[in-house]
């Protein structure tokens, strides 16, 4: 019987294949192939010291109202590996420093500056407005806050009257060596119904090394007030409220390394999906992915890869119903509609 079975499975594919255009009977035979899985969260990939105490297996509800299972992970809220992920610098002291003396800024579209004194000086020219005048004309030494005043700063982007035209540093070392979160992650991704926006009030997911992904910073609110909250080399930066925190992708927690040249892994999205580095480190944009910067492949299954640095986002969308992190509202399914208070930055 099993015989004829199988006989019979044979005949019904071969005639699909054999009654299709050219492009329909590759799609049959590539499915046909290939096992298509949602890969589990596997938290013994996180790098030694990301992870504080143990990782507890909890019920919860997704934000599509799914309950199912989620492990509930509390990350060091710094790099694990600082040797690879070194914090800072952030702002140049003068006008004649270097790049090596500060850190980088992103304008959304794809560009990533290296803030330097010349970047400096000439911010009135790249956003066409002479207003922009951060630095003493007689001395060259550029504005900056830092300490506690810059971290409280850092941490609301909206215009302050009295305040512009200075350079923002929060470093670990103001917040005692970083902030610890506490995220519900689903153990197994559950597909949503549709994509879903990144809420611009909620934090995405974590890294392998034990930092945050963040939601697109608010460039606009931070440029209104003539201010620079200041990305390191690494594509990430601070505040009292998140800690230190990414808002892209710039190579420093490529720890997932791939045994078949797959880029590597660099975290999980908040629905369970995991992260990956571009597609290609030789292009600025990943080639062939969705609308949320997804592929299927049989191995690792539905899965983002990072998009460019400078575009102010690790991945476009959710593609699956989402945890939370713990201190935060649930994200509301459709996106920042209704978003009160100021941006996360």
């Amino acid at each position: 019987m099993q015989r004829q079975l199988t006989l019979l499975f044979s005949i019904i594919l071969l005639t699909l294949v054999y009654g299709c255009s050219d492009e329909d009977k590759k799609s049959i035979e590539k499915n046909a192939g290939e096992k298509v899985i949602n890969a589990p969260v596997d938290p013994s990939l996180f790098a030694n010291g990301a992870i504080v105490g143990d990782v507890e297996t909890v019920e919860c509800t997704l934000s599509g109202g799914t309950e199912t299972s989620c492990y509930r992970i509390t990350i060091a809220g710094a790099p694990a590996d600082p040797d690879s992920s070194p914090e800072g610098p952030y702002c140049p002291p003068t006008i004649e420093s270097s790049a090596e003396d500060g850190g980088t800024w992103i304008d959304g579209e794809g560009t990533v500056y290296q803030v330097d004194g010349e970047f400096i000086k000439n911010l009135s020219t790249l956003y066409k407005d002479k207003k922009w005048q951060m630095y003493d004309i007689k001395t060259g030494e550029i504005t900056v806050i830092d300490g506690a005043k810059g971290c409280e700063i850092a941490g609301d982007p909206r215009p302050i009257p009295g305040f512009n035209n200075f350079c923002l540093s929060c470093s670990l070392e103001d917040l005692d060596g970083g902030i610890q979160k506490t995220v519900l992650i689903p153990k197994v991704p559950v597909p949503a119904t549709k994509s879903t926006t990144i809420n611009a009030r909620s934090n995405i997911g974590i890294a392998l090394n034990g930092v945050l992904f963040g939601p697109p910073a608010p460039l606009d609110m931070i440029l209104s007030s003539y201010t620079l909250g200041v990305l390191d080399d690494c594509g990430a930066h601070a505040n009292p409220h998140e800690g230190y925190h990414y808002h892209s992708a710039n190579g420093c927690s490529e720890i997932g390394i791939q045994e078949d040249g797959h880029s590597a892994m660099i975290g999980y999205a908040l629905d369970g999906y995991a992260v990956y580095a571009k597609t290609d480190k030789d292009t600025v944009e990943s080639k062939g992915l969705d609308a949320c910067g997804g592929e299927t492949d049989p191995i690792r299954g539905y899965h983002y890869h990072a998009s460019a640095p400078g575009t102010n986002q690790i991945f476009g969308c959710f593609m699956g119903e989402t945890g939370h992190f713990e201190g935060e509202a649930k994200r509301p399914e459709g996106g920042p509609n209704g978003q009160q208070g100021p941006p996360k930055d």
